[in-house]
């Protein structure tokens, strides 16, 4: 995600919104063990490429997270329903690593038409399927509204990663002071189309939409963990199958919402 950029939108139906904390409380057992995905589940060549704890271009001044970071502030009612197993959500399994994922890289952008130019984005590595997960999004889990939006010294009001995790325990997730690689996935507006090349031996190009997202923010159950998180995904084939997935060397690219580029636009009136 750019750098310069606030999050106000929804995530699936969980919007976009405020979020705090730093301090991680008494944890919970897990309440489910971790398993392997299923045979039907589609698969990324997950292994990782060496043995640096950080990923490629991580910012060396933000702590990079494998797990949540957790605000003071949250409740043991709130852990509880984060750690409350719910069967409707997508599966993140316990093999999934914690770490860099090798499937994506943390890339500078430098086309000067890109609206995050000099600032960075997230690229595949390799063909990701659609209907795929591409990794969680960590960061600290807090309050969403309330008092438990000021953190000691850290206003979660102000915050540009911040999303909705689970409106009913009131939680968020905010990766400003800290998070992984998925803090840096771009809203697709703006950012220049580039068409696909021919894979060797075709005549024609794998599909592609044209000024459309290729990925999106889900609620995920996380098996390693055994909580929920926010992850991002790719985007399903569709009804027509034109999305065939995000292809080695594009960038992963969400849709932050209208009611995110509606709130940038009364921030800039308001500085007017």
């Amino acid at each position: 995600m750019s750098e310069t950029r606030k999050r106000k939108h929804p995530a699936n139906e969980s919007s976009i919104e405020r979020i705090k904390s730093s301090k991680m409380p008494k944890e919970t057992p897990p309440s489910k063990p971790p398993s392997q995905p299923t045979p039907s589940q589609p698969t990324l060549s997950t292994t990782p490429s060496n043995d640096d704890p950080f990923p490629v271009n991580w910012p060396k001044s933000l702590p990079y997270l494998t797990t949540p970071a957790y605000s003071p502030q949250i409740t043991p009612s709130q852990l509880s329903l984060l750690r409350t197993l719910d069967p409707d959500l997508p599966t993140i399994p316990g093999s999934f690593p914690l770490g860099p994922a090798p499937h994506v890289k943390i890339t500078p952008i430098t086309d000067l038409k890109h609206p995050a130019h000099g600032q960075s984005g997230l690229f595949a590595t390799q063909h990701l399927p659609p209907d795929t997960l591409i990794l969680p999004y960590l960061g600290h889990y807090h309050p969403g509204s309330g008092p438990g939006l000021q953190d000691e010294d850290y206003d979660y009001t102000k915050s540009d990663y911040d999303l909705w995790l689970d409106r009913d325990a009131d939680v968020a997730v905010d990766a400003a002071r800290a998070g992984n690689e998925a803090r840096f996935v771009n809203d697709y507006r703006g950012i220049p189309f580039t068409p696909r090349e021919p894979v060797p031996g075709q005549k024609k190009p794998p599909k592609q939409q044209k000024g459309k997202p290729n990925a999106e923010f889900k609620v995920a159950w996380d098996e390693r963990t055994g909580q929920k998180v926010m992850s991002v995904w790719v985007l399903p084939r569709g009804k027509k199958g034109l999305n065939t997935g995000i292809e080695r060397g594009e960038e992963v690219m969400v849709s932050y919402g209208r009611g995110f580029w509606e709130g940038r636009k009364q921030e800039g009136e308001g500085e007017n």
